[in-house]
């Protein structure tokens, strides 16, 4: 335990911090609400229709879809660098983990996903 105590510190001070911050914003900010810093801003045009049709949600799935392979390829590193020393469980452990990469990006390659209109 006595091993963990400067970190504990550091994160108890951390969270301090960040309270007081928080704080220190709202007791000292300056607070002049008008219609024109409520009303919501987008890109400096006016609303045209209300915003309570669907998003199309193409752009979270492209978003997504970037991630997981991004890290999924991010985890391909480590094991090409221990291939020699792991030899052929290391090329079937390899094999495997394309085939996981493989397979669902074929998936969402045939159902779409990456098609713009």
């Amino acid at each position: 335990m006595p091993d963990y105590m400067p970190i504990l510190i550091l994160m108890g001070l951390a969270f301090v911090f960040a309270v007081l911050v928080i704080l220190a914003t709202f007791v000292l900010g300056p607070k002049h609400p008008t219609p024109e810093k409520l009303a919501p801003y987008e890109c400096g045009i006016q609303e045209i229709e209300t915003s309570q049709r669907r998003f199309p949600v193409k752009y979270l799935v492209t978003g997504m879809l970037f991630i997981i392979f991004d890290i999924e390829a991010a985890s391909i590193i480590p094991l090409t660098i221990l291939m020699r020393q792991l030899k052929m469980l290391g090329f079937v452990e390899m094999a495997i983990f394309a085939a996981v990469l493989i397979i669902p990006f074929v998936y969402v390659w045939r159902k779409g996903a990456f098609t713009w209109e």
